[in-house]
């Protein structure tokens, strides 16, 4: 089978494509659909180390997380903790701070998806 790198063509190998930096330290992704690929939502893989949390932050969309590998933490606003692991989905309106965490002891892996407002036409 032909290896496609092509990062808009319809079908991607992702197994051959190489782990981009992510949002911090001990964090990597793959795009899926960025910005140039849709005008209303963008996709991705992140994977995380042990031992990484991914620094508290804010989207001006709404953002969803299903776990693929792994055990974790996903921490919203001020709530306590919620405990994730492969098949959990969460979801994060627009303006909820969010933090995760690999406690470990293997990688945290997730699949991303942000969705845009309807009247909002800029990601942040």
């Amino acid at each position: 089978m032909e290896t496609v790198l092509d990062k808009t063509a319809p079908v991607r190998r992702l197994t051959d494509e190489p782990w981009e930096k992510g949002i911090g330290p001990g964090i990597v992704d793959k795009k899926i659909m960025g910005p140039s690929d849709s005008n209303f939502m963008l996709m991705g893989i992140a994977k995380m180390e042990p031992g990484v949390k991914s620094p508290p932050h804010r989207h001006r969309y709404a953002q969803i997380f299903y776990f693929l590998e792994g055990r974790g933490q996903v921490l919203l606003d001020d709530d306590p903790p919620i405990d994730v692991g492969p098949g959990d989905a969460v979801r994060m309106v627009r303006g909820e701070a969010h933090t995760v965490v690999n406690p470990g002891p293997g990688p945290l892996t997730l699949l991303e998806v942000r969705v845009l407002r309807k009247d909002q036409t800029e990601w942040d």
